[in-house]
């Protein structure tokens, strides 16, 4: 569906702009075909190529609900993202899930997902704060905000429930500490100083 493009384009491209200054990357995926490792439709990863894996309980459903590509989960994604290589203050990851509850086995999945991440860094500390919209007809649109401390070289996010999942965002963002901040602001003042001579 067009809106449901254009919407997540505009996302990333927003993400994308505010992400840069720090060693940011965005990644999205909207399930436009039935392959169980797709590249991302949207990419902004100077550190590598991220990948995903879908590992679903049906096949992929190619329209459904006004909506174009969607998978029957009540399994998992994996979806590894590569990041700055140098150990930060912290790093910031933004989950945005599409998502409807699917009732598809009896299993011990949930009717909604679960989200974890493993970061590439030990030990570590984790935060994560989630808030869910409701879009109609069922779907949902999830966020997740992760901090982690400290920010890890690349992490990977699973994704589990028994759901039907539209689209999937992924934007990371590494926070250096406060002395790189202070000499990056020094630099930028320095510039300013020299335009106004």
């Amino acid at each position: 569906m067009m809106t449901k493009k254009l919407t997540i384009v505009f996302m990333a491209v927003t993400l994308m702009a505010g992400s840069m200054a720090f060693g940011g990357t965005t990644q999205v995926w909207l399930f436009s075909n039935d392959d169980t490792t797709p590249a991302p439709d949207v990419v902004s990863n100077p550190y590598g190529n991220p990948e995903l894996v879908v590992k679903p309980f049906a096949p992929w459903i190619p329209f459904i609900d006004g909506r174009d590509g969607v998978w029957p989960l009540s399994g998992k994604i994996d979806a590894y993202i590569p990041n700055r290589p140098e150990i930060c203050w912290w790093k910031d990851i933004v989950i945005q899930l599409t998502w409807k509850p699917a009732g598809l086995t009896d299993a011990f999945w949930d009717d909604k997902p679960n989200v974890g991440v493993v970061p590439g860094v030990d030990p570590y500390t984790l935060y994560m704060e989630s808030t869910t919209t409701a879009l109609g007809d069922g779907w949902m649109s999830s966020l997740y905000e992760i901090r982690l401390f400290p920010n890890p070289p690349w992490e990977t996010i699973g994704i589990e429930g028994d759901i039907l999942v539209d689209q999937l965002a992924i934007n990371t963002e590494c926070i250096p500490e406060p002395a790189t901040i202070c000499l990056l602001g020094l630099g930028a003042l320095a510039l300013l100083r020299k335009r106004r001579v």
